[in-house]
């Protein structure tokens, strides 16, 4: 007995080791990881499922979660209890919980009600908790330990099986039951009753599941079982059962024939291939955040893991694979290259041999290994400590004068150039033996790597400055003919990669490509490749390019001719080397890309046919929210324009694994974005957006159209038009009003202003003729002064010779007579009132404003005045008032003293002037 149980335990655990070390080798589908701090809630999820857009539901200690792919929300019950078990049917997700199971509904603005079912419970029921719900028979499913409970859309019907119920299955449309003791009962017509003949040696079936159509049922430790013909026989490998005997199986997701995935609850996942028995498990030291599987859940491609702590998921049949350590033994990979059916690693760390037992490091290969090159089925190692030869698992020295980055091969001849830290040398291969031939001017500066124009010129990169061309001379084993690019103008740095494609020199420095046009002995801007900018060449083989973006995300595999792709991956962003990405080619469909820690195998045929059949489905709408308020979306979008200055607008694609979003909005905006687009201060009006998912650089064929209306501020609503219009029409009105009203008046004005202007030409007419009669009178007046001046100046000559005459003559007495008669014509009174009448005529008021300011003036000081006025001269003035000029004068004298005037001002223009 005890050498049986010892054979047992010996077979199991080499059957464990087998199975464990050849996971060590495996590759593994990605994981992404939504830890309880990403969505905000608690870290066991119970049970997973999906609505048919493909939106996640997770039963969760705070209650249901819900991820579309862009966004975590959290529901929590009334009675606040975690959530056992989720299900999904149609419009509804049902939830069981602790005394307590209902149905989720979503609402006009895209959250979620919960409508309780336990009140339709007619029979009592106390510290149940639902842990599992199905649709069955067009009714719901409710699971507890004890009961089973049956909605049929009206009422529920509670029956209670004699055994512990651990498991339900809807198999061939049968409802299947797994107990505790290892047996499987069918429930039909308010009936249990066995289905099958046997039992699991009495142990309890955790999960029952349907696998190309068999029903296989799960017990913790004692492995798989499929029910055939109403009999439980073991199902699956050995090492399969050895490892379930340590890990302990909790859930089964069959994926398709060739995979079943198996969760666990210390083991995290594991893939198995029913067909040929292959494992690869997936753990917490590859991916998985913790590795206690509670819930396992396939949605299309996807399979979503529930874990004690936090949620994954998986696309496990992913076209890219990766092969990680994480115990930091293989450290950064810089090349692959394979000999002899093995895989060959060269990193950081040294040299590393990928076998299906596993990773072994290659003894004394620690250090830098730059790149490996296979020549004639011979691999080399290129070292920080030189060049080496790989020869049965070991390494032999070829040269330790230098470290090595590479070697390559001389056109048209057995030798190769080999790039050191010191520079180039020369090997040439005889009778299978690398030979180095001595190579003047090789050495100097580092070479990091060479590419060769034709036979003769080759040009030749330094690892961090500049480059140069140069030309070898085979038969006096020289470098000749250096021409430098160090400081060339036209690169923007200093690091510059060498390639050659389809016969072109090309250089790729700081983002920008370059050619050389060796008509010209120049470097120009490579116009083919204008659009790879900021994209650097990883690979160059078989008319097969690989490009990597350098500033940002993104692979690109192209044959410049009818195919290309583009590859965003979240784990080959975050885990490829920077400035040493390499790819390499294992064959016409199978690719490595070098990684830390690993390396990433792509299958491109793969590749190619999931693009050709991807289905970018039309994204989601999911919420509109403006200014932190939510709008129903079962109705037309209407803003009011207040709450229109920030607009966001939840989208998603859960169908699609980190899907992104193009948009285009009708007012011109485009752009490319995540599950969430913001838009500011929009201007009132109808707008329609248009939103494609995008994966890989492939757009979908069919956006989702959403019409929104941002209605116009209030100031511009209808009725404000109305008022704005009869407010224009007042306007008009009243300036037509005031418009009359001033033509009116302005007429009127016209009116006076030309009865004015008549009044006016005939006051000037008036004036006029006034004037010349003035002036007329003036000239009458001037004249008469004159004549009278000029007649009593004659007089008083004659009045002077009769003076002479009379002294002389004897007739005394008649000459007095006739000056008496002079006399009297001289001072005749009449004379000056014809004077005084005329000057008045001509001078209105002047004696009066004169006597006004000088009441003293006499009357001959008026008449002397009066001629003053008239600018009459002293000589004129004298016999108009029959006296001297000197009488004249010192009657002037007089009244400038009378008049208060000053010595110098001329008394004539004052009296002009101021009367």
């Amino acid at each position: 007995m005890f050498l049986k149980l010892h054979h047992r335990f010996v077979f199991v655990a080499l059957g464990l080791l087998l199975s464990l070390c050849a996971s060590a080798q495996n590759f593994l589908p990605p994981v992404t990881n939504y830890n309880s701090t990403t969505y905000n809630a608690a870290s066991q999820n119970w049970g997973l499922s999906t609505d048919n857009d493909g939106t996640l539901y997770a039963a969760n200690n705070d209650g249901l979660l819900r991820f579309d792919g862009e966004r975590w929300e959290v529901f929590t019950l009334p009675n606040k209890t975690a959530i056992r078990s989720v299900f999904c049917i149609k419009d509804r997700i049902y939830t069981g919980s602790y005394e307590e199971f209902g149905y989720w509904t979503e609402d006009a603005y895209g959250s979620l009600q919960y409508t309780s079912l336990s009140k339709l419970i007619s029979t009592t029921f106390a510290n149940e908790e639902f842990w599992q719900i199905t649709a069955w028979q067009g009714a719901i499913v409710f699971r507890s330990f004890g009961n089973l409970y049956v909605y049929n859309g009206q009422t529920i019907t509670t029956q209670r099986p004699q055994t512990i119920i651990t498991a339900m299955q809807v198999h061939n449309d049968k409802l299947l039951l797994g107990s505790n003791y290892g047996e499987i009962f069918e429930f039909d017509q308010d009936r249990f009753q066995s289905y099958a003949e046997n039992s699991i040696s009495a142990s309890s079936i955790i999960e029952l599941s349907t696998y190309d159509n068999q029903l296989l049922a799960g017990t913790r430790r004692q492995g798989i079982y499929s029910l055939k013909n109403g009999v439980f026989s073991p199902w699956g490998s050995e090492a399969l059962k050895a490892f379930l005997a340590v890990n302990e199986l909790n859930k089964i997701q069959p994926v398709d024939q060739d995979l079943v995935i198996l969760g666990t609850v210390k083991g995290g996942i594991l893939y198995y291939n029913p067909k040929t028995g292959a494992l690869k498990n997936h753990f917490r030291q590859n991916g998985l955040q913790n590795n206690t599987v509670l819930s396992l859940h396939k949605d299309r491609s996807k399979i979503w893991i529930g874990l004690d702590n936090g949620i994954d998921v998986v696309v496990p049949n992913t076209a890219i694979q990766y092969l990680l350590d994480n115990t930091g033994q293989l450290g950064a990979v810089y090349d692959i290259a394979s000999l002899g059916g093995s895989l060959y690693v060269g990193s950081n760390t040294g040299v590393h041999k990928i076998t299906e037992q596993g990773i072994f490091f290659i003894p004394g290969s620690q250090g830098q290994v730059w790149s490996l090159t296979k020549i004639e089925g011979r691999l080399f190692v290129n070292h920080n400590l030189g060049l080496f030869e790989l020869k049965n698992d070991a390494l032999k020295l070829v040269s330790g004068v230098s470290g090595s980055f590479g070697l390559t091969a001389i056109p048209q001849s057995s030798s190769y150039f080999n790039t050191t830290y010191n520079g180039l040398r020369k090997y040439t291969l005889t009778e299978g033996t690398l030979l180095n031939q001595p190579l003047a001017e090789g050495g100097g500066a580092p070479v990091e790597h060479v590419i060769f124009e034709d036979q003769n010129y080759f040009w030749a990169a330094h690892p961090y400055k500049g480059f140069y061309r140069a030309q070898l001379n085979n038969q006096q084993q020289r470098v000749e003919n250096k021409e430098s690019y160090i400081d060339y103008e036209a690169l923007a740095a200093y690091k510059t990669e060498i390639h050659k494609l389809e016969g072109e020199i090309a250089f790729y420095n700081a983002g920008s490509w370059y050619r050389y046009n060796s008509i010209s002995d120049t470097l120009e801007e490579f116009e083919d490749l204008k659009a790879y900018t900021s994209y650097a060449l990883l690979s160059n083989q078989d008319n097969s390019y690989w490009f990597k973006n350098r500033n940002g995300a993104g692979l690109i595999y192209t044959n410049f001719s009818s195919d290309s792709i583009f590859i965003e991956e979240l784990l080959l962003e975050s885990r490829i080397i920077k400035n040493y990405e390499k790819i390499v080619k294992r064959n016409d469909s199978i690719y490595y890309i070098t990684l830390n820690e690993g390396f990433a195998r792509l299958n491109l045929a793969q590749l190619q046919r999931d693009n050709a059949n991807q289905n970018l489905s039309t994204p989601l709408l999911n919420g509109i929210k403006t200014n932190n308020k939510a709008l129903a979306l079962d109705q037309s979008i209407e803003i009011p324009f207040k709450e229109a200055g920030q607009i966001e607008i939840a989208i998603a694609a859960p169908q699609l694994h980190n899907p992104k979003f193009f948009y285009s909005l009708s007012n011109g905006l485009s752009g490319q974005s995540n599950g969430t687009l913001n838009f500011q201060n929009l201007q009132a009006g109808s707008y329609t957006l248009k939103i494609w998912p995008e994966l890989n650089g492939q757009r979908g064929d069919q956006p989702l159209n959403v019409t929104f209306l941002i209605k116009r501020p209030w100031y511009l609503s209808n009725l404000m038009i109305v008022v704005y219009v009869l407010l224009l029409f007042g306007v008009i009105f009243l300036v037509a009003y005031i418009n009359k009203q001033k033509l009116n008046k302005h007429r009127r004005e016209l009116e006076e202003r030309l009865v004015k202007e008549q009044e006016r030409k005939n006051q000037l007419a008036e004036r006029n003729s006034l004037l010349e009669e003035i002036n007329a009178k003036r000239k009458e007046l001037a004249n008469t002064t004159y004549l009278a001046a000029k007649r009593n100046s004659s007089l008083i000559d004659i009045k002077n010779d009769l003076e002479a005459v009379k002294d002389k003559g004897d007739n005394q007495k008649k000459v007095n007579s006739i000056q008496n008669k002079i006399n009297h014509i001289i001072d005749a009174k009449d004379n000056w009132k014809v004077f005084e009448t005329t000057f008045k005529e001509i001078n209105n008021d002047f004696f009066q404003q004169l006597l006004e300011n000088h009441p003293t003036l006499s009357s001959k000081d008026l008449k002397l005045c009066a001629y003053l006025k008239m600018n009459l001269s002293t000589k004129e003035i004298a016999p108009l008032m029959a006296i001297s000029v000197r009488g004249v004068e010192i009657h002037r004298y007089r009244l400038r003293k009378k008049l208060d005037l000053k010595s110098g001002k001329n008394l004539s223009k004052y009296l002009i002037k101021n009367y």
